[in-house]
């Protein structure tokens, strides 16, 4: 494959799932620094081992560690950018879950949590590139000083189904994409790009977790989503490829939906 990406990546949840992907995506598109963070020390090595092995990539800061504070995340990001003088590509990828049922049935605290996990920690990742991204001078119009792609959800524009009361997760949601479109706009002019990326229904360990989710997740992808299948977790990650890079050079505070015509319906 034709590689069509220079420069320094920076991807949060990179472990596992989207991350991990995307991490895959971006190598094998030619970026050859990483940044991976993770609380899971064991995905990290997996995902660092398969750069190398398979993309030859062995210029990776790894780090393991748990960042839910401005102190923390803030250190992380410098790290990366002593190691590397820059941050060309950010890649957050807001977590899942969330407490299940409606408002009246959810407790204040479990809301709490959720939002100071999945929305907060999204901010300060987004605040700490961006004051990175400021200090650094742009490359050309089409890399800019950098770019910010939020991975968010199909649930940033619509309702989790019935069947699944997931409140406090499709605000956090549409809270992501709220805060992709204000900034986004607000450091168009900086060279800064910010965009989200907002995936449906995404094959996952989670789904074959059990055979009733795999029954419920069969079901809605059969009512709901006129591809008729779930998508994969590598068509997600060539989607970051495009919104990170310089093929996405004149979007700024977009959304891309990748869901099969979930919402198209």
């Amino acid at each position: 494959m034709t590689e069509m990406l220079s420069g320094v990546a920076f991807i949060t949840e990179a472990g596992s799932g989207f991350g991990q992907s995307a991490a895959f995506s971006l190598a094998q598109h030619g970026v050859r620094q990483f940044t991976l963070v993770d609380t899971n020390e064991a995905g990290l090595q997996e995902t660092t081992q398969r750069l190398a092995s398979q993309y030859k990539v062995v210029d990776v800061l790894s780090v393991s560690t748990k960042c839910s504070t401005e102190e923390t995340v803030e250190a992380v990001v410098q790290q990366a950018a002593s190691r590397f003088g820059r941050i060309d590509f950010a890649i957050n990828n807001a977590g899942f879950g969330g407490p299940m049922g409606g408002s009246p049935d959810t407790a204040p605290a479990a809301f709490e949590t959720h939002f100071k996990e999945h929305v907060t920690g999204v901010w300060l990742w987004h605040r700490a590139e961006l004051r990175q991204m400021l200090r650094q001078e742009p490359r050309d119009m089409r890399y800019g000083r950098g770019s910010i792609v939020h991975v968010c959800s199909v649930h940033a524009f619509a309702a989790s189904p019935p069947l699944v009361a997931a409140g406090a997760y499709v605000a956090g949601r549409h809270a992501v994409l709220g805060l992709t479109r204000s900034e986004g706009v607000l450091y168009a002019p900086q060279q800064i790009r910010i965009n989200a990326l907002c995936p449906g229904y995404i094959a996952s360990p989670l789904i074959e977790s059990s055979e009733q989710t795999k029954a419920f997740i069969s079901n809605l992808v059969r009512e709901r989503v006129p591809a008729n299948r779930l998508g994969q977790p590598e068509e997600v990650a060539d989607a970051v490829v495009f919104l990170a890079g310089p093929m996405s050079s004149y979007m700024f505070g977009q959304s891309l939906v990748l869901d099969g015509g979930y919402l198209a319906q």
